[in-house]
């Protein structure tokens, strides 16, 4: 029976692990070496890695011995016509079949709990650094998040089967190695001095594989995330008549995953390859020297007949543990992938103000309140031509104030900074007063609502997608935000109005209806600050203006800012700040500054 406890997952089903400790700014301090010791041994899981090691272990050891039992019945039992000592040696074998079964069936059961239970945990991990509301200094793609919460937690915690597996096999040839001794002397110390060259070749012939892996899975994981880039902008491109150019595009990085992956399989080919041809060789030479041994008759023909067994089951241990480098490999390149990830610093700290300052305090959510910018500057903006600086800006309740820029990358900025995605490297941001560079982004988001401009719509109902705490939003507060937002015309065109589904990623809508629906959820929340960048890039210049209008009525009570360049939002703005260059310039009304600055007319009428 094979050694390896690879089990339906229906054995053990995952329970939500204990979150794992932290370190400074919610950064899990992890390596390779940690994530595998919390996938096999958190939450006490080791106590079930060591019972399925010690079922294991039982089982490999019954079945070494099996091959000596039957070499006992021969000699003891069949030669000598013993009839009692024949019925013996059967209900021996009995046994050792009965312990063997028992055994594997309960080391199964408790290697696919550790290893079910140890790869969510993983997973859990995964999700909640993605999730953090601290973000990551690092951008990390969806498609890569997924293949790390896929494939690398599942090669993380089948490490669990290899470990096991290959102690048990350890065990085995150990026991085999005792048998052989006290059959042969010689034989015995052949397989004693014989094994660690093999294991130590076969490490050896394991390490360009671990780094192979280690490559294939970044590649894989690079090709999901383009193909989810591209799937989520389909429309688009088939709008612009880019599709040619993004199928190109994928081609080249499916094809270097492809291309990483034949290398990978290719070395695992090569090992395999090397591993046979190592192992068989081991084995057929202690089965020759049994054999001649028996042939000048120093061997009976039962320790002859032991031998031969045990040469033959030795090589399913063998390959056991001249696998572990293989398994070993992929299980450290998929936990170093989680590692990185988890290691990342966060885009944001959190840091205590003194008190008694008006900086001290969390923000507490509120009906109405000031956001303010005081000489923001953010030196290099992802994705900006220059730097975002002196930024100071006052916007009260009721305000509809508008913000304009030539490079979009620094209204992108200034939307980060609002949501703490990322802080300022100088300057501050406030909201009534308080810096926000001292509260959890948690807190601050609870009364800044400042969406990314990138539309994303989830699997479910228009309704769902706009309310999705459910009855904390009521039906009247969603056809408001839809009648806002323009959308009341797009659910009464659909069949089932708020309840129609909307597809993955709302893929069943247009570019336009998508825009406008995450408008509306963006309404719905009644947030005291609100701050939209883009929100109308995707609808028509009619709907545009009805958008407008339905702007300046739903958040009239409220603080808004709009990063925009749309001349028909401006319009409706109470003031307009222009940022040429990422730099303040000018302020007032739209109408006043197409008459003042050339520059901005040309920016918005472009």
């Amino acid at each position: 029976m094979p050694a390896s406890l690879e089990t339906p997952s229906a054995m053990a089903s995952p329970a939500p692990p204990t979150p794992p400790a932290t370190g400074a700014h919610g950064v899990v301090p992890a390596t390779a070496r940690s994530v595998l010791r919390q996938a096999l041994t958190g939450e006490r899981r080791g106590r079930r890695l060591a019972a399925a090691s010690v079922g294991l272990t039982g089982h490999q050891v019954a079945e070494a011995l099996i091959p000596v039992t039957i070499g006992a019945v021969i000699d003891r039992a069949v030669a000598t016509g013993d009839g009692a000592a024949l019925g013996r040696w059967l209900l021996v074998l009995t046994v050792l079949f009965g312990g063997l079964l028992l055994s594997w069936r309960f080391a199964a059961r408790a290697a696919a709990h550790v290893a079910e239970h140890g790869g969510h945990q993983v997973r859990m991990s995964v999700a909640r650094r993605a999730l953090d509301p601290l973000g990551t200094a690092t951008r990390t793609m969806p498609g890569e998040l997924f293949s790390l919460a896929t494939a690398d937690a599942r090669n993380v915690s089948r490490f669990t089967h290899t470990l096991s597996s290959k102690l048990a096999a350890a065990a085995a040839i150990v026991t085999a190695a005792v048998a052989l001794l006290l059959i042969s002397v010689p034989l015995g110390l052949l397989v004693l001095l014989g094994t660690p060259p093999v294991l130590v070749a076969m490490q050896y012939l394991s390490r360009p594989l671990e780094r192979r892996t280690e490559r294939d899975y970044a590649s894989a994981a690079k090709a999901g995330a383009t193909a989810a880039d591209l799937l989520t902008g389909l429309r688009v491109l088939d709008g612009i008549g880019a599709q040619p150019h993004a199928a190109r595009r994928y081609r080249e990085v499916s094809r270097a995953a492809l291309a990483a992956t034949l290398r990978t399989e290719r070395a695992q080919a090569g090992y395999t390859a090397a591993n046979t041809l190592v192992t068989g060789g081991f084995l057929a030479l202690i089965a020759l020297v049994g054999a001649r041994m028996a042939a000048r008759g120093t061997l009976t023909v039962g320790e002859l007949v032991a031998v031969v067994g045990l040469a033959q089951f030795l090589r399913g241990p063998l390959v056991d543990v001249a696998y572990f480098g293989s398994g070993l490999a992929r299980a450290r390149a998929s936990a170093r992938r989680v590692a990185a990830l988890l290691g990342t610093p966060p885009a944001v700290e959190v840091r205590d103000a003194p008190t008694g300052t008006p900086d001290s305090g969390p923000v507490a959510p509120a009906r109405t309140a000031v956001l303010s910018f005081e000489e923001l500057t953010v030196h290099a903006p992802a994705g900006a031509a220059g730097p975002l600086t002196g930024v100071s800006l006052r916007v009260a309740p009721g305000e509809l104030v508008g913000v304009v820029t030539e490079d979009a990358a620094h209204a992108r900025a200034l939307l980060d900074c609002c949501a703490r995605r990322i802080d300022p490297d100088a300057g501050t941001v406030r909201l009534d007063g308080a810096d926000l560079r001292g509260t959890d982004p948690d807190a601050i988001r609870r009364t800044v609502v400042a969406p990314p401009r990138d539309t994303a719509l989830f699997a479910g109902t228009i309704a769902d997608n706009i309310a999705p705490d459910g009855p904390g939003t009521t039906a009247r507060t969603i056809a408001t935000a839809l009648t806002a937002a323009c959308a009341d015309d797009v659910v009464d065109a659909l069949p089932d109005g708020p309840a129609s589904t909307v597809g993955e990623q709302g893929l069943t809508l247009s570019g336009g209806q998508r825009q406008r629906i995450a408008l509306a959820r963006a309404l719905a929340t009644r947030a005291p600050v609100l701050v939209l960048h883009d929100p109308t890039t995707s609808v028509d210049s009619v709907t545009e203006a009805r958008i407008a209008d339905g702007l300046r009525r739903d958040r009239a009570a409220l603080t808004t800012l709009l990063l925009t360049t749309s001349p028909t939002l401006l319009a409706v703005c109470d003031r307009v700040v222009w940022l040429p260059a990422g730099r303040p310039q000018a302020a007032g009304t739209h109408t006043g500054l197409l008459t003042a600055s050339p520059s901005y007319r040309a920016a918005v009428l472009a």
